[in-house]
């Protein structure tokens, strides 16, 4: 693993484990509601909002931890993600993560 995916990993997990943040709790519920709304499930849980955050691509987590998750561009580009992914993001089968150059 190359450093500057450590310190994605890092961001990806210190963000997941902050229980205390009301703006990323309610992003967590936005990730949620994300996953209802474009069909992958029926009812999303936290752990599948986790799977999906966790293998959005890094370009993704960069913007979205500094303009936020739920602003408009970055949104997009989730529900692009999503879109592309669906049937992978249903069966929890995405196999690797993706970067954009």
């Amino acid at each position: 693993m190359s450093y500057k995916h450590n310190n994605l990993m890092a961001i990806r997990q210190n963000y997941w484990d902050d229980t205390l943040s009301k703006h990323v709790i309610l992003e967590k519920i936005f990730f949620k509601n994300l996953l209802v709304e474009q069909e992958v499930f029926q009812n999303a849980s936290l752990e599948d909002a986790k799977y999906l955050f966790f293998n959005l691509p890094s370009i993704i987590i960069v913007k979205g931890y500094s303009a936020g998750f739920q602003s408009t561009p970055v949104k997009a580009m989730i529900v692009e993600f999503i879109e592309n992914n669906k049937s992978s993001l249903k069966s929890k089968s995405i196999s690797k993560v993706q970067y954009r150059m």
